[in-house]
């Protein structure tokens, strides 16, 4: 075949690509921008585009789902215990709207009688995991996006062997492309010792399961249906301070929000494993263990109605009055966050970001970068970690309404990602991290808009190409 008629033969493949392929792009109805960025991307390198749309562009979900109605009639007189009425907050001095807002989202709004306890070092955090794992008397369920198989991975595995073998049940639930370094044969002396290990939407290229989208980003463990631990840190030693520089936050709980936490489990095993975790014996009567007011809200692909954490998260800065401080290592916020957090500081609201020099991902590092200018330009005070990698993942505002959890501030997390965050109202945990907050913003370097008219001809062009794909990443 001559050279022509091969350029001919490539030249119609191109064009069946484009043809075939933006129809597709179109029909699955996303943001205009993450559509553009998509369609832009096919035309310009359609064989390329044609394999990152099959990675990271399908939307197809299918999911075991339990019907909440049908949990909440299993569990209906203990759950209807921990629902107290709203009014009781307004002391707190929240909206009663947003109030009103975080109970339609999930149906049971916040829940009173927790006990919080917040962990900044990664050690301390893990110590914490396995004593509750030492002191289990009847299961342990585990979901994680990332269990990596080092000293880490090994030593909490290894405490799993030994629960397992006291006759404790042990569910472990990893995703499979955040944990693709922890194979089956690494938690095989936990499946020889009877605990179960499950993988969530695993990648298979023959059924077409190749989709890097829809992961599963959750980060939870529930002892005995009465202590629970989420937040930002995954297992492995860079979240336990035993590698690179790491800065990360968890969360112990105890008390009625640890049902919540739960049932995000359940599910998602249902949808693993198709075993119905729904009973009395992993939800067990709740006691009052604090005066914490929380709220467990779960979001991702799969959510029929409402992007929750991105639906409060955005309201709740939109009714600040006084201050906005939000910490988040991967920052590509969308146009309604980035309106957001315009619209807070031109009313005079205190708004701050505490953002890495330095990323992981540097692409998302540059694309995050793009939105400076525009919120420096409305008064946004942004600060940036050196030497360092911040990891949580916290908003406080007003010092009466905050959250932690496994969300990042960007669209993969609001859009493609299975998320997780606890949400507090009232001063006590509110005010504990902004304590951190500025702590960590005193060891920061300031970015202001003089600061970055010097930035590199080059360093532009690396943020402009980051912010045409922010609508992807």
């Amino acid at each position: 075949m001559s050279g022509i008629n091969i350029g001919w033969l490539l030249l119609l493949v191109d064009l069946l690509i484009v043809v075939l392929l933006i129809p597709t792009v179109i029909l699955q109805r996303r943001e205009s921008g993450a559509t553009l960025a998509w369609i832009v991307t096919i035309i310009l390198i359609p064989f390329l585009g044609l394999l990152a749309f099959w990675i990271f562009g399908t939307t197809r979900l299918h999911m075991r789902r339990r019907k909440r109605h049908l949990i909440e009639a299993r569990l209906a007189p203990a759950l209807h215990e921990l629902q107290l009425p709203l009014l009781k907050l307004r002391i707190a001095g929240l909206p009663p709207s947003l109030l009103k807002l975080a109970k339609k989202l999930d149906n049971v709004g916040p829940l009173a009688g927790n006990e919080i306890t917040l962990f900044r070092k990664g050690q301390q955090a893990f110590d914490a995991i396995e004593a509750a794992i030492d002191k289990s008397r009847h299961h342990i369920h585990l979901l994680y996006y990332i269990w990596e198989p080092d000293r880490m991975g090994m030593r909490l595995r290894d405490a799993l062997v030994q629960a397992c073998q006291r006759g404790v049940e042990v569910r472990l639930l990893v995703d499979d492309v955040g944990s693709r370094n922890a194979r089956q044969q690494f938690f095989q002396d936990l499946i020889k010792a009877g605990g179960r290990v499950e993988r969530f939407l695993p990648i298979n290229p023959f059924s077409r399961q190749l989709a890097l989208n829809n992961r599963n980003h959750r980060k939870i463990v529930v002892v005995d249906g009465k202590i629970g631990f989420t937040g930002g840190m995954n297992v492995g030693d860079v979240y336990a301070g035993l590698a690179e520089p790491w800065h990360d936050l968890h969360a112990q709980i105890s008390g009625s929000v640890v049902h919540s936490l739960q049932e995000v489990f359940c599910q998602d095993w249902y949808h693993a494993s198709a075993e119905d975790l729904v009973s009395a014996h992993y939800f067990p009567q709740a006691t009052d263990r604090g005066h914490v007011w929380a709220q467990m809200l779960a979001s991702g692909p799969a959510d029929e109605r409402w992007r929750t954490i991105h639906t409060l998260l955005f309201a709740a800065i939109n009714l600040a009055e006084k201050r906005v401080w939000i910490e988040t290592p991967y920052f590509v916020p969308d146009p309604s966050i980035v309106m957001a957090l315009q619209t807070a500081a031109l009313r005079g609201v205190d708004v701050r970001l505490l953002l890495p020099s330095q990323s992981d991902h540097p692409l998302v590092l540059h694309a995050g970068r793009s939105f400076l200018d525009k919120i420096l330009a409305a008064g946004v005070r942004v600060f940036e970690l050196q030497g360092i990698m911040p990891h949580a993942k916290t908003v406080t505002i007003d010092g009466v309404f905050s959250t932690l959890g496994s969300a990042n501030m960007d669209q993969r997390s609001f859009r493609l990602n299975f998320e997780a965050n606890l949400f507090f109202y009232g001063k006590d945990v509110a005010h504990q991290l902004e304590q951190d907050f500025l702590s960590l913003c005193a060891d920061a370097k300031e970015v202001t808009l003089e600061s970055r008219q010097n930035i590199s001809l080059f360093q532009r062009f690396k943020e402009g190409l980051g912010r045409v794909l922010a609508p992807l990443l």
